[in-house]
Formats: C-alpha cells, structure tokens, sequence
C-alpha cells in the first residue's frame, strides 16, 4: 500500500488504515468530495493509507467505464473498485460490496490495521461486515445525509441499526449528527467528533474589491453568495421563493447562486423574470474550488438555507475568509454560527424569514472580517487528521483487549 508516515512516530502508534468510500474523486470526477480528499491526503502524511473508492455498477449502464481502475492522488494509491448494485433495491448493496471487498482482502488481511469507512450507508455497513470476516476493527465516519435521509428508507435503516453498533467507533462531524447516530443505537461511548478542516492556504482573507474585479462584479453591489448544489434539500427553492420578499425590502441585493444541480433551470429562469431594478439574480453555474474562495471573498454575505446538514463545509470556509453567513439551524450550523458577528440562523423551509434575516443582515452590515475570523474556531486539515488518527488509533487499541 502506497502512503507517507512520519518517521518520528513510533510503528506502534501508525495503524495502517484501509479507506472504504463512495465520496472520493476519480480521473472523470476530480473535484468529487474535497473534504474527504484533503482530510485523507493529511492522513496519508501520518500514517500509511490505502483507499478503496467504491462505485457502484449497474448492468447496461457504461457512465463508469471511463473511470481508471487506479490511479496515485496526492500520494496515495487509490483503487476504484466497482460492485454490483441492483436499481430500487438499495438494501442489497451494503451486502454485495462487502461481499465484494472480502473477496479481495482475504489474503491481503495482514496488510492493514484498521478499516476506515466513510459514509454510513452502504459503505459504512459494508465495512463493518468486512471487519468482522477479517477481524479488524472499524471506524464509520458520517456525513450528515447518511444519518438524516438514508434512514427515512426502512431497509437501509434496519441495517444502520443493526450493524452501526457494532463498530468500534463512529466518527461524526457534528455534535447534532451525533444525536443523529444515537437514535440508531450507537452507544454515546463510542461516538466521535472530528470537524472537518479548512485549507488556510486557499481559504484566506482576499480583498473584496479584488476579487470583484476578478469576477468583474459591481464594486458597490450588496452581494449575498450562496455555494451549493442547487437541489430542493439545499434549500435553493426556498431561497428562490425569498426573492419575492428581497423585492420589497431590499431590491438592491444581488444574489449569486453558485453550483449546478436539477434545480439549475430554476435558477436561470428566475434571472430571466427579475429585472435588475427588482433583485439581481446571477446563475454563476459549478465552477472549480479554486474559485469558491474568490466568490466567498467578493460576498457581503453567504448564505446556505439547506433542510439538513452534518457540519457545511462553505460555513466554515466562509468564517475563515471573514464572511458572515445566514443558514437554517439544522444539523451542526448552530454549533459554527455561535454569534451574531458569524451570521444568522432562521427556521428551515421558511422563505420570508431567511428574507427578513438577510435583510437584517445588510441593515446591520458585516462585523469585520478580522472579527469573524476570530470568533470561528475552525480546525485546519492538519489538525482535523490528527484527530482521526487518534480515533483510529483508540479502535484499533479496543480491537486488541
């Protein structure tokens, strides 16, 4: 297995991890979960790491082929294994990848140390299964729509149940999503919070008049920016039907939606209906995460009106760039928006109030970014991997007794 360790740190303490994930990015998909990548590659520089991004494949279907069976990202050797999915009958593919898994990592048990799955459904469960068959220990990170909405299925939900407590630990990126898993039956002992990191290097104080400029953005626009896939569960809907409101109360406001999704053309319908005298609407579409920071930076405000969330990523990218964020207290959004110099927290699915928030917002204006920058107290990558590892490291331990 390919991976970077630390000299300095004993053997003992550097349990070879083997990755088991849907959310990583591929040779098709290079901006797929850039959470788990920059957390894992971090990882990869204190331990040896070894991942297995799963994908699931579909008879007739070939929108997988063009994905390389391996590929070296950021230094370590990632497999994209397929296993067989049947469509409508999710509760068979935690079953079939582990079936899949164990067929390969039976005679290779003695190559790793811990088993690490991230996503609780299949991939988590998945894991665990594998983890008994070999006799290694597990870690299931979740997400946040892993222990929100897969549940609401009843057959992945009994699985949950079932074989959640059986880890060793479950590693959650909030205290609410902690709860979450709770409510499935894992023991409060076992539950972990690691909060994903920030980049600091990409996620810095950018001046807002230069980036902008960049954009080739209004200088003295009143810009609200909302980073997102643009889907009902992310609350675009919702925020589409603030504009009506916006209208009235504030129709200098120009609010940018960046990211794509099925609720693209809605987006782009409604900068079509507004004029610019009543709300600016621009329908920026994906762009790479190299640029996120830029659109963070030319904002006055960000905002995110999601209906569920584990612990948003573009919150705390905001905070660390100095930006203020108005978002729905769902998830672990109450845990980051502590005050009101981080932002405003409204009801979920409640379009006039996120409207009165946002216009609150630009009435009362922005606290410094210097200020929002303090207040936030966000982990960098490297300290959210170094976290992880010592939950790893207390799973195996446990394992060993």
């Amino acid at each position: 297995m390919k991976g970077i360790g630390g000299d300095h740190v004993p053997d003992s303490q550097r349990p070879r991890v083997l990755v088991l994930s849907n959310l990583f990015p591929n040779n098709t998909q290079p901006g797929r979960a850039p959470f788990n990548r920059q957390q894992f590659s971090h990882l990869g520089k204190l331990t040896r790491v070894h991942i297995e991004a799963v994908i699931p494949w579909q008879f007739g279907r070939g929108d997988t082929k063009a994905i390389v069976r391996s590929e070296i990202i950021d230094n370590l050797t990632v497999r994209h294994r397929r296993y067989p999915s049947i469509p409508g009958v999710p509760v068979l593919n935690a079953g079939l990848l582990a079936a899949r898994l164990a067929r390969s990592f039976r005679a290779r048990v003695n190559e790793f140390d811990v088993i690490l799955a991230s996503y609780a459904y299949p991939d988590g469960c998945a894991g665990i299964l594998l983890g008994q068959a070999l006799n290694k220990p597990v870690v299931v990170k979740c997400h946040g729509s892993d222990l929100n909405r897969v549940p609401e299925d009843t057959g992945p939900r009994l699985q949950l149940e079932k074989l959640l407590p059986e880890a060793e630990r479950l590693v959650v990126v909030s205290e609410r999503l902690g709860k979450e898993a709770l409510r499935l039956g894992v023991s409060s002992e076992r539950i972990k919070v690691v909060y994903n990191g920030v980049d600091r290097k990409k996620f810095t104080e950018i001046n807002r008049a230069k980036a902008r400029e960049q954009l080739n953005l209004e200088q003295s626009a009143e810009l609200l920016v909302c980073v997102s896939h643009l889907a009902e569960h992310k609350g675009t809907k919702d925020l589409l039907d603030a504009l009506p409101y916006l209208k009235k109360m504030r129709p200098q406001v120009t609010v940018a939606f960046v990211g794509d999704g099925p609720m693209a053309p809605q987006v782009s319908d409604a900068a079509r209906r507004y004029r610019p005298e009543e709300v600016s609407i621009l329908p920026v579409g994906r762009v790479p995460h190299d640029q996120v920071p830029i659109w963070l930076a030319a904002s006055d405000f960000v905002t995110l009106p999601s209906w569920d969330e584990g612990m948003p990523n573009v919150v705390r990218e905001a905070h660390v760039m100095g930006r203020p964020v108005v978002a729905t207290e769902v998830g672990g959004i109450p845990e980051a928006i502590t005050c009101e110099q981080l932002g405003s927290l409204v009801p979920r699915k409640s379009p006039e109030e996120l409207a009165r928030a946002i216009v609150q917002s630009f009435e009362r204006g922005a606290a410094p970014a210097s200020e929002v920058q303090k207040l936030a107290l966000v982990p960098t990558w490297e300290e959210s991997a170094e976290k992880l590892l010592d939950v790893l490291r207390e799973a195996v331990a446990e394992k060993i007794q």
